[in-house]
């Protein structure tokens, strides 16, 4: 069977970008999946063709300009044009201090949680143009919507993203429609790091799952069956939106 649309997913190696690409997998789309890890890329496609799918890897750092050329390039010429498209790589950097953070730390992780999220959309959005259209979700994060100590440059970049996306929407609509997707904390490996590093810091992760009204994390396919709603179902007019999924933790 052909597939019945493309879509990139950045970040699609592992967590939220994995189970989401395996999801538009099961909907018939053929997914390009982008991971800075090679051996998580090939996991993934590996995974999605098992169960009958149709997938492909490119392996990069989606903050360098010539990666997010090479996998628009990729995508078109292996599946047509992106009609959705899953802008999700992200990095959590150090947890710190703001005032001891270090410099090299707030470059790196806005060069991937900023910049990368920036050339996604300036090579994706002329592809998706040239094809009649489609979807972007860029994830942001809870953490984009509010501050959390110890993670200035994380919240920075996440912030970041939303405005990116509020201001790529109005560029773009009614041709393309652009959300950002706000997640609290999720059982992934980037959220088993912070936990690792705030327990090293004499901290007590338990803490983090207590102060969220559902009183855990989200499962990984909780966030990934909403992302794949975003980025197919949802009503043409929802567009520019900032999409809190965290189980009320930014309600509380």
């Amino acid at each position: 069977m052909n597939p019945v649309g493309a879509a990139i997913v950045t970040g699609g190696g592992s967590g939220i970008g994995e189970a989401t690409a395996r999801l538009l997998a099961e909907r018939g789309f053929g997914v390009l999946v982008v991971d800075a890890d090679r051996e998580r890329a090939v996991q993934t496609v590996d995974g999605i063709a098992a169960a009958g799918g149709h997938a492909a890897a490119l392996v990069g750092d989606v903050s360098r300009p010539e990666v997010a050329a090479a996998y628009v390039r990729a995508c078109v010429e292996r599946f047509g044009p992106p009609t959705a498209f899953f802008n999700n790589a992200g990095y959590e950097g150090l947890i710190a201090p703001l005032a001891e953070y270090p410099l090299q730390e707030f470059e790196r992780t806005l060069a991937v949680n900023v910049r990368g999220v920036f050339l996604g959309l300036q090579n994706v959005i002329p592809a998706m143009r040239a094809g009649g259209g489609g979807t972007i979700l860029n994830t942001a994060s809870q953490a984009g919507v509010r501050g959390v100590a110890n993670l200035s440059a994380y919240c920075a970049s996440k912030h970041a993203v939303v405005g990116l996306s509020r201001a790529a929407a109005l560029e773009e609509a009614p041709w393309i429609r652009i959300n950002a997707l706000a997640p609290g904390p999720t059982d992934t490996r980037m959220m088993q790091s912070i936990d690792e590093a705030f327990r090293a810091q004499g901290g007590d992760p338990s803490t983090f799952a207590q102060r969220i009204p559902m009183g855990r994390y989200a499962h990984v396919n909780e966030v990934a069956q909403f992302a794949v709603w975003l980025l197919t179902e949802a009503p043409p007019f929802l567009t520019g939106a900032v999409l809190p999924i965290d189980g009320g933790l930014t309600t509380a």
